[in-house]
């Protein structure tokens, strides 16, 4: 049942993140809450390990955007925390 749930959540926070117009990630991005920063980057790592049509060049921007806030980090942390999404 927990794995349902979170097919539902990856799948539904992938159509947010490429419905998003690429001169739109920035400001979004912006809007996060910093808390919430490693959260969003688990999920754009997700999406590169599930490809679809021309999602691996959208979630890139979202990657460039969210490094700018989240850093090396933000990488660092999502690579090595055990619990995935």
């Amino acid at each position: 049942m927990t794995f349902i749930k979170l097919d539902n959540a990856l799948n539904l926070t992938m159509k947010v993140l490429l419905s998003i117009k690429a001169s739109q990630i920035e400001e979004a991005v912006s809007r996060v809450d910093k808390d919430l920063i490693d959260v969003l980057m688990k999920y754009i790592y997700r999406g590169f390990e599930m490809p679809s049509e021309k999602s691996s060049g959208h979630l890139l921007m979202w990657h460039e955007k969210v490094f700018a806030v989240g850093g090396m980090g933000s990488i660092v942390r999502v690579l090595t925390d055990s619990k995935r999404i």
